[in-house]
């Protein structure tokens, strides 16, 4: 009887397990069909869409209006157009946009900017930003500080997207963090534009938050922003390793010279600054330099030394190390690493 009963559960099991499968792949079956359909329809239209440059107006046949009433499908659309968008460029790109607009795509996605769930509002904002839907700016904007990370970045992309350089004043309100690759991804987006003005830069290079001030020094470096000099010498005093690892980066590149306020705060830097700051002065240093880098010499730390002996074969002091490597292992095979690099 046990063996049975046994019998009977392993048979049902496997009666169960077989039509799960079945059910699995009957929907897997009909969402390639499904999609099939979808992507031969749009086809149609991206192509018309690419070759007019007047509107196009799009028929939606009885089929595709039934696959539209699945958020499923919906999105398969939303996606399908928004990968398109991003190829293209010039008039082609106003048909596309129409046709995510005809097809009440957009209020799918003012549906998921309004969404509780983090997840759904992030991808909210990033599709109206790549369809270009302007008018959602406002309220997409209220979201650039964010208390989480994901829904602060699409936001922060897509007000910079919009407005350019303007779209940084979420930086005067910032109280979240501005991680690096976030900052990357912003530069990146400027880079493509022409610069423009940035009346709240002084702000932000004395901003209580570190990530702000961090990418204020970054902005100053690469669009040479001398009015900054004194804001920036101040923040060679920050506590942060960071900020003051930038600011002597950034005061090098828009004065071409390192300032002598780098030798006075040398001594009390991190090894990693201090490594920054040899390397400063081995771009733009002059034989003036050489008695503080032969000085750096005697640091116990190799790497120290490493970046010194670079500086300063590059600072017309060169004879000067050789002649304190003479009987001195540690920078005589220093010398050779130099030497080697350098094809002296």
């Amino acid at each position: 009887m046990r063996l049975y009963i046994g019998a009977l559960f392993f048979a049902s099991l496997t009666v169960i397990f077989v039509i799960m499968i079945y059910i699995r792949l009957y929907v897997k079956k009909r969402r390639f069909f499904a999609k099939q359909a979808m992507t031969s329809e749009l086809n149609h239209w991206i192509s018309e869409a690419l070759l007019e440059e007047t509107p196009v107006e799009i028929e939606v046949s009885p089929t595709l209006r039934h696959y539209l009433r699945k958020p499923i499908h919906r999105q398969y659309i939303a996606d399908s157009l928004i990968n398109v968008r991003k190829n293209i460029s010039g008039a082609a790109t106003g048909n596309i946009v129409r046709i995510y607009e005809q097809l009440g795509l957009k209020k799918d996605s003012l549906e998921k900017l309004r969404s509780m769930r983090w997840y759904r509002r992030s991808r909210g904002i990033y599709e109206l930003y790549m369809m270009g839907q302007r008018e959602a700016m406002d309220e997409i904007a209220r979201y650039t500080n964010s208390r989480n990370e994901v829904v602060r970045n699409e936001a922060q992309t897509a007000t910079v997207g919009f407005n350019g350089f303007a779209g940084l004043s979420f930086l005067t309100t910032l109280t979240h963090p501005l991680n690096a690759w976030q900052q990357l991804k912003l530069l990146e987006q400027l880079n493509k534009l022409d610069i423009e003005e940035m009346p709240h830069l002084p702000q932000w290079l004395t901003s209580s938050n570190a990530y702000v001030q961090l990418f204020a020094l970054k902005l100053t470096d690469i669009y040479q922003q001398f009015a900054m000099y004194d804001l920036v010498i101040r923040c060679l005093s920050s506590p942060s390793e960071a900020i003051r690892r930038q600011a002597t980066t950034t005061i090098r590149r828009i004065t071409g010279t390192p300032p002598a306020i780098l030798k006075e705060l040398f001594a009390g830097e991190t090894a990693a600054n201090k490594r920054n700051i040899l390397r400063q002065f081995a771009v733009i240093g002059s034989a003036e330099d050489v008695p503080f880098l032969q000085a750096q010499l005697q640091d116990p730390d190799d790497s120290i030394k490493l970046e010194a002996s670079r500086a300063m074969a590059r600072c017309e002091g060169w004879d000067t190390f050789e002649q304190m490597a003479v009987n001195n292992e540690v920078l005589t095979s220093i010398g050779k690493q130099v030497k080697y690099e350098m094809g002296l």
